[in-house]
């Protein structure tokens, strides 16, 4: 009988704006550009958020969004549901945010538009700074699993495994095994505003077997809100 490991070396980092898994396409936890001279898109990596997990807000000041949200749908064999918490910042002084539309959710990736407005000081409009027109930032924070890959062993020694790929739906995600290695891909395409699509590949275990034998694990998986999660059961 095949004996399942999870894959080495394992993702050790807690930076969620560095997905150990893309190999293709714009890297970090968001990405935002200008739209026109007043309004601008972000993107933001929620992996595990629906439609329906998020909330978001424009802060007292009118100097950034407060994003909120709660993972709704896991595994029981996840160590916790996650929450994020997300502000996204103006970088110049000379505008306000006036309004945020067309937000929504795919495959656990937010994206929105976010208009502005020219500040007003004692009833006059503020002149435009140098630093108008840069990207907004964002600086996300997380409660429960920080990385993108997280393991189990369960009780029939079957091998559970959670791997985060926001923006691949379901019918681009694939998992195989080859050589006595589970592997994940994922292809998220580019929607709105997005720079360009991304990729993703992942080593997700790794089989130990007597020579002569069946290497082949039934592989169950699992795809919801751009978190792939796989049972691997040795045969």
């Amino acid at each position: 009988m095949a004996v399942i490991l999870p894959a080495t070396p394992l993702p050790q980092s807690s930076d969620i704006e560095r997905n150990p898994f893309l190999t293709n396409g714009p890297k970090g936890f968001t990405e935002s550009k200008m739209i026109g001279s007043n309004s601008m898109f972000v993107r933001t990596d929620l992996p595990g958020i629906g439609q329906d997990d998020f909330t978001v807000a424009i802060d007292d000041s009118k100097k950034g969004v407060i994003i909120r949200a709660e993972e709704q749908t896991c595994s029981r064999h996840d160590s916790s549901r996650r929450n994020y918490v997300t502000f996204i910042s103006l970088h110049c002084h000379c505008c306000e945010i006036s309004r945020f539309h067309n937000t929504q959710v795919t495959d656990g990736v937010l994206r929105l538009l976010i208009s502005t407005t020219p500040s007003n000081i004692n009833g006059v409009g503020s002149a435009r700074e140098d630093t108008h027109g840069r990207p907004v930032s964002a600086e996300p924070k997380a409660k429960g699993p920080e990385t993108a890959y997280e393991y189990k062993r369960l009780p029939d020694g079957s091998l559970y495994v959670r791997l985060d790929m926001p923006g691949v739906p379901q019918d681009k995600f694939n998992a195989y095994v080859e050589n006595g290695r589970v592997t994940v891909t994922g292809e998220a395409p580019a929607i709105s505003h997005d720079s360009s699509s991304r990729e993703y590949s992942a080593d997700a275990a790794l089989l130990s077997y007597p020579l002569g034998t069946d290497p082949s694990p039934r592989v169950e998986r699992k795809v919801v809100n751009g978190v792939m999660r796989l049972i691997i059961r040795p045969t």
